[in-house]
């Protein structure tokens, strides 16, 4: 069995790390319990209904779910190392574990057999970020979308955002604006301001056909002055943070600092993607991609 023990960022991450472990979990036949993801359960189809279509697949690790809370201690990298030298002092049959932290290192491939072979037999307790099945996310990803589309009422809602913003458009260009907590992250050097999205979306439309009916879907987790985007036709997400995600995924295209929310976007709909690295970057169709394995 695994256990994935560390709350790692928002919901971005957390989806992208869920699912490699589902991924890896669907090909090898092993149960898989992921108590770090219950702030995000109720927004998502399998998570909310507790139904993985079948496989052995949960958020709660013990029957009583206060039991779980024993995962909200070892959130520190510190507290983590405590509970790995812990359990070795227990007896040599019990100690069948093996106990997993990646939080510096390069990606942890979940297909190696030293994962494999605690995780099938004994217990795995994950703690990091780093773990990746790149290829059997892709293979499972209809698996993936099907388990983690968002529960009916921002389904509906997104269909409905959606439907409106078709009818006035050819191509509808999604744009992730992301201020908040990006004003100290990495240094605030993807905290752009309006004048540098509005510059990029300028750049992107003039590549379309004359006489395409370009929109631009705005996602924020801020309020945005429209002023800024004179001359651009806009549409506002609902700011909801599943639903603009959502939306994102059906858009055309989506643009975007660096994040891997506009990445869960980009794989779950399939869309191209193109991350800005810089403000003033220029910005050309053939630089949008999906991103097929996060």
């Amino acid at each position: 069995m695994v256990i994935v023990t560390k709350r790692t960022g928002q919901l971005g991450n957390r989806l992208f790390l869920f699912a490699h472990f589902v991924a890896n979990a669907a090909e090898y036949k092993y149960a898989l319990a992921n108590p770090s993801f219950r702030a995000y359960a109720p927004y998502f189809e399998a998570t909310a209904t507790q139904d993985f279509g079948g496989l052995p697949i949960r958020l709660q690790v013990f029957r009583r779910a206060r039991l779980d809370y024993v995962f909200r201690l070892v959130q520190h990298s510190r507290l983590f190392r405590v509970l790995q030298q812990a359990l070795r002092l227990l007896p040599r049959r019990l100690a069948a574990s093996a106990l997993i932290a990646d939080e510096d290192g390069p990606d942890f491939d979940l297909n190696r057999p030293d994962y494999l072979a605690p995780a099938r037999q004994g217990l795995v307790l994950a703690h990091g970020w780093m773990f990746r099945d790149k290829t059997h996310l892709r293979q499972h990803a209809p698996l993936i979308r099907r388990l983690f589309a968002p529960v009916a009422v921002h389904r509906h809602a997104v269909a409905q955002l959606l439907a409106q913003c078709r009818h006035s458009c050819d191509v509808l260009i999604g744009v992730h604006i992301r201020r908040g907590d990006y004003a100290t992250f990495a240094g605030g050097a993807f905290y752009y301001n309006n004048a540098a999205y509005a510059a990029r979306m300028r750049e992107v439309q003039a590549q379309f056909a004359a006489g395409t009916r370009v929109a631009f879907l705005l996602c924020s987790n801020e309020t945005l002055d429209e002023a800024d985007f004179a001359g651009l036709q806009l549409h506002r997400a609902t700011g909801h943070f599943v639903e603009d995600l959502y939306a994102l995924a059906s858009c055309d295209y989506v643009l975007g600092p660096p994040s891997s929310y506009s990445m869960w976007a980009s794989f779950y709909g399939a869309v191209p993607l193109c991350h800005l690295h810089r403000p003033d970057q220029s910005v050309t169709l053939a630089d949008f991609r999906v991103f097929l394995d996060g």
